[in-house]
C-alpha cells in the first residue's frame, strides 16, 4: 500500500471555550441521504473531559469543512458511571436507519491514570443526537480481562457481529509512567448491542522492537480476508500505524511493511501517526488519522494510490 497524504482536516481551536484540546479518534461515515462525509472525534475542554463532536464534510473534497464541529453529540456520563470523566468515538456502523457509535470512555482513578472501558450509543437521526441504551460498558470486566478493554471495531458477517478492540491485563510502567499493555482481542454479539468477549489475543506488541501497546484496531474484510490497521506504540518514536491481514479474523499475520504511511517531516503529524479509520468512498479510499502528541494536533487523511 502506498498513501498519499493530503492535509489537516480539523485543529482544535487554542483558547476555545467549547473544545480546545484534541480532535481524537476521527471516525468517519457516508451518510448518503444527506450526501455528507460526518465525522466523529473527541475534544477536550480546560478540564480535559473529552465529549463527542462531529462536523460534516463535502464527499467530493474532504478538505472542505461544510458543517464545523458545534454541538456535543455525546456527552459525559452520570457521576459514578463508567465514562463520567470523558467519552470518544471509536467505530460507527449503520444498521438499517440506525447509527450505532461505539465509544471509549475514561474514569480517573487514583493508583492508575484513568480506567477505560467501552461503551455504546445509538442515533435514529444520523447522529444529529444520540442516545445510551444503558449507562453500563458493553465490554465489563472479567477473569481474563480484569483491567481494562475499549475501542471497538465492528463488522456485521454471515448473521453475526464480530469486534476487535484493545484490552489490558495490567499498567506497565515506561520511562516512569503508567501505561496500559494494550493488546488486541476479540468479541461477537447477535444484535451489535449485547457482547460476549473471547478469551482470544489476536495481535500482541512485539518487545523486540521497542513496542509496548497495540491499539484502537480498524477492521475491513474484502476479498475473504480480513484486513486490520492499528496503532503501535513504540517506548522511543510513540505511535504509528500498523497493518495485519486475517484468512479467519482470529489468527493475525503482521505486515506493517505494507503500511504505506508514516510522519512527515514537519508540521502535525511529524512525531506521530495514529488512530486509522478506513473510508471507502466513490471507488477511493481514504485513511483518517490522527497525528502528534495523540490528537493534540488534530486530525488529517490520506488517499490510497498503490494498493
Amino acid at each position: 500500500m502506498l498513501w498519499k497524504k493530503c492535509g489537516l482536516i480539523w485543529s482544535p481551536e487554542a483558547g476555545s471555550d467549547k473544545f480546545h484540546r484534541y480532535g481524537i479518534l476521527p471516525v468517519p461515515i457516508y451518510i448518503k441521504e444527506h450526501n455528507i462525509v460526518r465525522v466523529f472525534f473527541g475534544s477536550a475542554d480546560k478540564n480535559i473531559h473529552s465529549k463527542i463532536y462531529s462536523l460534516d464534510l463535502n464527499p467530493d473534497n474532504l478538505n472542505e469543512v461544510i458543517r464545523p464541529p458545534g454541538k456535543i453529540k455525546l456527552d459525559i456520563g452520570k457521576p459514578g458511571t463508567f465514562d463520567d470523566s470523558g467519552v470518544v468515538p471509536s467505530y460507527v456502523i449503520r444498521i438499517k436507519d440506525n447509527l450505532i457509535l461505539y465509544t471509549v470512555g475514561f474514569q480517573r482513578a487514583e493508583k492508575v491514570p484513568y480506567i477505560l472501558f467501552a461503551g455504546i450509543a445509538v442515533s435514529n437521526d444520523f447522529g444529529e443526537t444520540f442516545r445510551k441504551p444503558h449507562e453500563s460498558p458493553i465490554l465489563p470486566r472479567n477473569n481474563f480481562r480484569p483491567t481494562s478493554q475499549g475501542a471497538p471495531s465492528v463488522l456485521y458477517l454471515n448473521g453475526k457481529y464480530k469486534m476487535w478492540h484493545w484490552f489490558s491485563t495490567k499498567w506497565i510502567k515506561i520511562n516512569g509512567k503508567y501505561f496500559l499493555d494494550y493488546k488486541i482481542g476479540y468479541a461477537e454479539s447477535k444484535d451489535g448491542l449485547n457482547w460476549k468477549m473471547k478469551n482470544i489475543t489476536c495481535l500482541e506488541p512485539d518487545n523486540t522492537k521497542g513496542e509496548f501497546a497495540l491499539a484502537r484496531p480498524y477492521v475491513l474484510y474484502e476479498n475473504e480476508m480480513f484486513k486490520m490497521w492499528y496503532s503501535k506504540r513504540l517506548i522511543d518514536k510513540g505511535y504509528r500505524i500498523g497493518y495485519a491481514e486475517s484468512i479467519d479474523g482470529i489468527n493475525w499475520i503482521r505486515k506493517d511493511d505494507l503500511t504505506g504511511i508514516d510522519v512527515s517531516k514537519d508540521g502535525w503529524d511529524s512525531e506521530m501517526v495514529c488512530y486509522p479509520a478506513i473510508l471507502d468512498l466513490q471507488n477511493k479510499r481514504y485513511l483518517f488519522y490522527n497525528g502528534n502528541n495523540n490528537g493534540a494536533t488534530g486530525f488529517g487523511y490520506a488517499e490510497l494510490v498503490k494498493s
